[in-house]
């Protein structure tokens, strides 16, 4: 059966656009669709839409898996849905933003094994595969890398916090933080989410931003916090610890 519903569709493009603006657009689809078959229609009839495979909001709330279907999406947001891109003050294109502020905040774990880390998920991909000479295989190597790196952006940008305080780490960070940790399990790599005004202490729950839901990324992160907050020997994690102790005790 179909479907109405009303879009409110986030329009920017960098090169022509002084501010955003939302067009409206009403969509009748089976329920049985997708998210990309919704998609290809608003493409058919709101010239040259952009988005990418990185997801985008409705309602607030990061979707990222274009498989979905309409009616459980309808069930999660009603027939009354806002489209955003995932960051607004990053857009490029409609639903497109500017990858590279994320990629230029992961940058300084690189310091601490996040190349490795994503050259073992190239290895991963590329293990049944033979190249014949060393470009190719350096322009695939490169594009997996990126890949892999930018498959954390959606959580990059789904909290209130994230989007609106740049200097914030972020969701998406503490979670390569965890995975780096589960490797390496050395002080350094717990160094970098340390700052108390940006660092780990500030997280906000994922669980409450995304859709589908998933429990495992906020637990992946508190139990970082609580790694964090036993084991750092660092001044200003002990000198935070006391105050709190100080507040219980009161």
């Amino acid at each position: 059966m179909d479907k109405k519903i009303n879009l409110e569709l986030f329009r920017f493009d960098v090169k022509t656009d002084y501010l955003p603006y939302f067009a409206k657009l009403i969509v009748k689809i089976n329920g049985q669709k997708s998210l990309l078959d919704l998609l290809a229609i608003v493409q058919e009839n709101v010239l040259e839409y952009g988005y990418n495979a990185y997801g985008f909001k409705i309602n607030n709330v990061v979707v990222f898996d274009f498989g979905l279907k309409i009616e459980d999406l309808i069930k999660r947001f009603g027939l009354e849905w806002r489209i955003e891109p995932l960051n607004p003050h990053l857009a490029l294109k409609d639903l497109i933003i500017d990858v590279q502020p994320f990629l230029q905040k992961i940058e300084s774990l690189k310091q601490v094994g996040l190349d490795e880390l994503a050259q073992e998920e190239v290895q991963s991909v590329l293990k049944d595969v033979e190249f014949k000479g060393l470009e190719a295989l350096d322009i695939e190597t490169q594009t997996i890398k990126d890949a892999f790196l930018l498959s954390f952006l959606p959580f990059a940008y789904a909290t209130p916090l994230s989007v609106e305080n740049p200097e914030y780490l972020g969701e998406a960070y503490f979670i390569l933080v965890a995975s780096l940790y589960a490797k390496h399990k050395t002080s350094e790599v717990l160094e970098t989410i340390c700052g108390l005004e940006n660092g780990i202490f500030n997280a906000q729950s994922l669980q409450t931003y995304l859709f589908p839901q998933n429990p495992k990324f906020d637990a992946c992160i508190n139990e970082l916090k609580q790694i964090v907050f036993e084991r750092s020997e660092l001044p200003k994690i002990q000198s935070f610890k006391a105050k709190l102790f100080k507040k219980v005790n009161f």
